[in-house]
């Protein structure tokens, strides 16, 4: 047992026992012992815990979220013997908090913090320093939770990114997944509360000039000095793609003396509200109402308010592989089918165009695949004259527009 006495005041006692190895476990049991029997003569205790090196690195991947299991054994039989247990961790990666953290009063999260740490977090458990960092991920309840489970490491040297825009956060959120802590999460030794949000679009998207000013007005609440990690969340509820509950689109950091208030300003650009589209090979803002929201974390929104934003529908891009219904809700392309297809003596439209019943069932399907059905009036000489012109309709329409 090592006596240490820097940084802190004088009539406090600092007292140090390893308490478990890190290379190996051979004394386990011993340092153990001696950290427990210190645990229970002193006032608090502080355990240090984390990812030793062997356990993680630039140049592999983690098998799994756990701390090492001497760690969470001792962090039982700690807790056992003084129940004011704070918990200071030293990782470069999320660890698995569900299995232990209702055993310790707080939990520090330093990650890998250089030179300094020791410092640092002597200042922030003694209250010098008033933390104000927050989570940059999510940390889940278990490894299986996380979005990308199903499809990482992968096969055959092959990994699929199957969670797609429904990385981190966007994931857990649209999920509804609980979580140890969300994306964004963090405390302090004061509080704040929020207020007043308001909004103002000017310009026009067509024009090139939107932009959405938010603001909305903080006040620390508590009796210390602090900062607030103020968030922007934006959510698109009519998208006609996959998109998350909710989008991190800007933060403020806000400095705040006891009972000081401060307004905080955000400015959104149709970027922020436009989702990337694989077909225009662009990013495309969807008219219509938006959800803004602000607050201290993914899952602690204080202020909501809507927004209706206007813009045009995105030109089309027709195709073979579009589907009947997609040519039918473009006008161009809707009068060339319409046109190739005919109608009859009575001016009824011929084939599956005549067919209601028929259209709602196989109207999702390509217009190439249909080309392949019989009586439909889209045969694949058909298909391929629609393709070609309303090619050289939008060829035409790029060439005036430019």
């Amino acid at each position: 047992m090592e006596e240490l006495r820097s940084g802190v005041p004088d009539q406090v006692e600092v007292a140090f026992a390893a308490g478990y190895g890190i290379d190996t476990s051979d004394h386990d049991e011993e340092l153990a012992a001696e950290a427990v029997a210190l645990a229970g003569r002193a006032d608090v205790v502080v355990a240090f815990l984390g990812l030793p090196a062997a356990a993680e690195s630039e140049g592999f991947d983690r098998g799994h979220m756990e701390l090492p299991s001497n760690q969470t054994a001792l962090l039982s039989r700690l807790a056992d013997a003084n129940a004011n247990l704070a918990v200071v961790l030293a990782n470069g990666s999320v660890v698995r908090l569900a299995g232990w953290e209702q055993r310790a009063r707080a939990v520090l999260e330093c990650w890998l913090s250089g030179q300094a740490a020791g410092g640092a977090a002597a200042d922030l458990l003694l209250g010098a320093a008033n933390p104000s960092g927050r989570l940059a991920e999510t940390l889940p309840l278990r490894l299986e939770d996380t979005p990308s489970y199903l499809n990482f490491p992968g096969e055959a040297g092959h990994v699929r990114y199957g969670e797609g825009v429904f990385v981190g956060y966007r994931g857990y959120d649209t999920l509804d997944r609980e979580v140890s802590y969300p994306f964004g999460h963090g405390l302090s030794y004061t509080s704040f509360s929020y207020a007043d949000l308001t909004t103002n679009l000017t310009g026009r998207h067509q024009d090139g000039d939107l932009v959405v000013n938010v603001t909305c007005r903080v006040t620390n609440t508590g009796d210390r000095h602090g900062s607030e990690v103020v968030q922007l969340y934006v959510r698109d509820p009519q998208a006609s793609v996959a998109r998350p509950v909710r989008e991190l689109k800007a933060f403020v950091k806000v400095e705040l003396d006891p009972g000081e208030s401060a307004a905080v300003d955000f400015v959104l650009t149709p970027r922020d509200l436009s989702y990337w589209s694989t077909v225009h090979n662009d990013w495309v803002l969807e008219g219509g109402e938006f959800e803004l929201a602000v607050g201290a974390s993914s899952r602690d929104l204080r202020l909501t308010t809507t927004l209706d934003v206007a813009a045009p529908p995105p030109p089309a891009r027709l195709d073979g592989m579009s589907t009947l219904q997609e040519w039918l809700a473009d006008p161009t392309g809707s009068a060339l089918l319409r046109t190739a297809v005919g109608t009859d003596a009575t001016g009824r439209p011929k084939g599956i165009l005549g067919n209601e019943e028929l259209l709602a069932v196989i109207g999702n399907f390509p217009i190439s695949t249909l080309a392949a059905f019989p009586g439909l009036g889209l045969g694949h000489a058909v298909v391929q004259a629609l393709v070609d012109q309303v090619s050289h309709s939008g060829e035409a329409r790029s060439g005036g527009a430019a």
